[in-house]
């Protein structure tokens, strides 16, 4: 399997609901490409995520 490697930035926004003030979601989108090819739809979207504190590894649970 070739690699295939695209810069992306993170999208950060202030929590809301009951979180503290200095609470932010973190969130990085990835090609719609990547993710028909790791089997996530719509109905089935569920994955894991592994973090050695240098990457983070995406996987299909």
């Amino acid at each position: 399997m070739t690699s295939e490697k695209r810069n992306a930035n993170m999208i950060i926004a202030k929590a809301g609901g009951n979180a503290s003030q200095n609470a932010y979601n973190c969130k990085v989108s990835i090609p719609k490409t990547w993710a028909d090819k790791l089997g996530v739809s719509v109905n089935d979207k569920s994955l894991s995520l592994e973090f050695d504190g240098n990457s983070i590894v995406i996987k299909k649970a």
